[in-house]
């Protein structure tokens, strides 16, 4: 068994060669080759070189057509897969490759939701159907009569392919965040909101504290949901599936190389170190620094305000954000005293919860045999998860003075008006519309 990846067909609808675009660091046609090569031992990639050029303008039938004479005689089955079809999901394809194991003189397909889509497998005995094949219908006007065993996924990847300019127009601009603490999350909940393409990186155990609402959580649980907008844990080969199927995929990535395996249209640095570990102009199209330690147009194309305040969320394009002062911003009228500091290195052990109400003098917790003690009442909106190894002095929690639990659970206005600023950057500093 073996794959036929049809790399021949037409492009009338998208004007140009699509297969050659470029799509998160690859080609449309390497995205798809790669994608099979992770599942399927033998492929064969169709270009027009190898078949008869009236072929190729016949469409989509006279391309596979011509492309069965070159299966090669060991093939005891084939499967059919598009070029342009490179989001399908590296999970979808194993259980494809498991079903036709099984069960290899069976027809397969795959579905979406009940509606057909790609690839296909066939074996040897019906490869003399090929030669029915003409036009630009391709196996659609076989598969009635062979009746094929579906399998049903929820995974969009199986129908969409880059058939037009608008399918293929937001990967073009896809947006790498890196960070994915509560402020980060916040940009990238508001461009997915916008219709942006959005990948975040993160640590291999986030330090967020506020990970109600902050997509690093992923990265412990999988998958975490942050106001309606779902992230899953992923590498670098899950991307284009996760992004297809409107999910944000959260790459653990301490060495950096996400920026360079998927070329990003926009990077934005938004881990708010208060200062710069690396970022620089030439990694994407337009790159965006947030809080201290960048400078525009030196290192950055823009940087954001993030300190609390008249000039919150501002986009600057000529300087620096306001200095780190080392102190917390005042939240119902408390600075330090908010934030939860540790006392000691080691791993905490919480024995409360997000959105709970505490008092002033409450044990919230411990960490090497030392008690973490509330220094104000409030409600408790950030607590470190408990497998980071912390160290004496890091910040490790926050107690909202304010009392409301829901702000445990959502997104902050600050980071809403952050977020707002890198909208207006990225517009401003795009040379095309949307």
């Amino acid at each position: 068994m073996g794959v036929i990846i049809l790399a021949a067909g037409s492009s009338r609808r998208m004007g140009r060669n699509k297969l050659s675009l470029p799509l998160l660091g690859k080609t449309v046609l390497e995205q798809t080759v790669t994608l099979y090569q992770q599942t399927f031992p033998e492929i064969l990639v169709i270009t027009p070189l190898l078949i008869a050029p009236s072929s190729v303008q016949e469409g989509m039938g006279g391309t596979l057509r011509e492309a069965a004479r070159l299966i090669p005689p060991s093939w005891q089955g084939v499967v059919v897969a598009l070029g342009d079809m490179p989001f399908i999901a590296p999970t979808t394809l194993k259980t494809f490759f498991a079903a036709i194991e099984k069960a290899p003189e069976e027809v397969w397909a795959l579905s979406f939701q009940g509606r057909r889509g790609h690839p296909v497998y066939l074996p040897r005995r019906y490869f003399s159907l090929f030669s029915r094949l003409f036009g630009d219908v391709g196996l659609r006007q076989l598969l009635p009569e062979l009746t094929p065993k579906t399998i049903d996924t929820e995974d969009y990847g199986v129908v969409f392919d880059l058939d037009k300019p608008e399918d293929y127009e937001p990967y073009g601009k896809l947006i790498l965040v890196k960070g994915a603490g509560d402020i980060a999350s916040g940009i990238i909940w508001r461009l997915y909101q916008a219709g942006f393409k959005v990948v975040a990186t993160e640590l291999l155990k986030p330090t967020t504290i506020r990970r109600p609402v902050a997509f690093a959580q992923a990265v412990f649980t999988g998958e975490h949901t942050v106001e309606g907008v779902l992230a899953k844990k992923a590498t670098l080969l899950e991307v284009p599936n996760l992004l297809v199927n409107g999910i944000v995929p959260v790459v653990p990535d301490e060495e950096g190389v996400a920026v360079k395996g998927l070329k990003p249209w926009a990077v934005v640095d938004a881990r708010l170190a208060k200062r710069n570990l690396g970022t620089t102009k030439d990694e994407a199209k337009i790159v965006i620094g947030v809080g201290p330690g960048f400078t525009a147009p030196d290192d950055v194309h823009a940087v954001i305000e993030t300190k609390r305040g008249h000039f919150l969320g501002r986009a600057i394009y000529q300087g620096t954000a306001e200095p780190n002062t080392g102190v917390p911003g005042e939240i119902g009228g408390h600075t330090v005293r908010r934030v939860i500091y540790a006392s000691a290195s080691g791993r905490v052990h919480w024995y409360c919860d997000f959105g709970q109400r505490v008092n002033a003098g409450m044990v919230l917790g411990e960490v090497a045999g030392e008690k973490i003690i509330a220094q104000i009442s409030g409600v408790v909106r950030g607590l470190i998860h408990p497998e980071v190894d912390v160290r004496a002095g890091m910040k490790i929690g926050d107690i909202d003075p304010r009392g409301i639990p829901e702000y445990a659970t959502t997104i902050s206005e600050k980071a809403l008006a952050v977020a707002g600023g890198v909208l207006e950057a990225l517009l401003k500093l795009d040379s095309s519309s949307l």
